[in-house]
């Protein structure tokens, strides 16, 4: 049910921090949502197009909630963000070795 609550006061425009048992409801610790709400503007986009060309599927990263956090932590803090996001708002090759959540992409891709 906090869940719920939090839910209903970001829907009427109420921004406010989660309580710590609307952060449980979510599976999040503080230090997650901190990490969360300061990711670069973009970041699942950028994440679901790297992942797709590993042939991992949103629904693929989104299936464990667990490895779907550590993908967007480390998309949204990454230092090749400005780099990834230029090459796909020009439709140019971005060289997947700078991304460091290409191993956790090939992983997910080989099972």
């Amino acid at each position: 049910m906090a869940m719920l609550t939090f839910l209903k006061d970001l829907w009427n425009g109420k921004d406010r921090m989660p309580s710590l048992l609307e952060l449980a409801d979510m599976g999040l610790s503080s230090a997650d949502y901190d990490q969360l709400i300061s990711s670069a503007e973009g970041t699942r986009e950028r994440m679901e197009v790297l992942a797709a060309r590993f042939g991992v599927t949103p629904a693929m990263i989104d299936a464990n909630r667990g490895i779907a956090l550590e993908l967007a932590e480390t998309c949204g803090h990454c230092g090749q963000t400005k780099a990834c996001q230029r090459a796909i708002d020009n439709g140019e090759e971005f060289d997947t070795n700078l991304c460091p959540n290409a191993s956790v992409y090939k992983d997910m891709s080989a099972t």
